[in-house]
């Protein structure tokens, strides 16, 4: 082969190799498929009309370990924190409005972006990010989250809030994501994938929060019937204006 043929197969190569690894770049929607695949399937968690969630909380700035429940069903949740020797610190969404409690605070309404995050987070497919549930999503460059190779999503949902949310590039897995909320950047890594009936669930959650992380630890999900009635407004939250 001569100089100029050897040249010229060189200069061919380094023009198709970023062709080549610019192809490889997934979709937004197939890595949400390849997700929703890997913890059971859109199906699966459709047929999940109720859900509870118990665990702990370890609120490690503190010190504290704390009981967690949350509670799911008819696009309404509840979620309690027993601290002891603080009390409960509570959280919900009765459909309409999102609302927090606790003894040191007393009662909050959220914001009506926030209640519109509830109301995304409390369909049964939450968080598979399904056609349509969704403003824009753009798959960024790979990158490492956590230790793992991923490929990180920057999502843009109904409510208008940005995040980036972090697949592993080799199970599928959501491993991670960055929320920009209203009171700053939340950073939550998803990790220990456990299945509970025909779904996979993350038994450990770490929120990181301007004063540390708090990390919830599920040891257990169920699928019964909830009454609704435990998701009505507290008197606290319905004598806010």
């Amino acid at each position: 082969m001569s100089r100029t043929s050897i040249r010229r197969s060189i200069l061919t190569a380094v023009l198709v190799v970023p062709t080549a690894l610019f192809a490889q770049k997934p979709t937004a929607q197939s890595l949400f498929d390849k997700h929703a695949a890997a913890v059971g399937g859109v199906a699966a968690f459709k047929a999940t009309t109720a859900r509870t969630e118990v665990g702990t909380a370890d609120i490690t700035f503190a010190g504290i370990s704390a009981g967690y429940e949350r509670k799911v069903s008819g696009g309404k949740m509840l979620m309690t924190i027993d601290v002891a020797g603080f009390g409960q610190v509570l959280q919900g969404f009765d459909g309409t409005t999102a609302w927090s409690m606790n003894p040191q605070a007393g009662a909050a309404k959220a914001s009506a972006a926030e209640a519109a995050d509830a109301a995304s987070a409390t369909t049964p497919t939450a968080g598979l990010w399904e056609s349509g549930s969704y403003t824009s999503a753009e798959v960024l460059d790979g990158s490492d989250f956590n230790g793992a190779k991923v490929w990180p999503v920057k999502i843009v949902g109904k409510s208008g809030r940005t995040r980036t949310v972090y697949y592993d590039q080799a199970t599928g897995l959501k491993v991670g994501e960055v929320i920009q909320a209203e009171a700053g950047e939340l950073k939550v890594i998803y990790a220990d994938y456990k299945p509970f009936g025909a779904i996979k669930v993350p038994t450990k959650v770490t929120q990181g929060t301007p004063n540390g992380d708090i990390v919830l630890n599920i040891t257990d999900v169920k699928f019964d019937p909830i009454d609704a009635a435990i998701f009505v407004l507290p008197d606290a939250v319905k004598a806010l204006p």
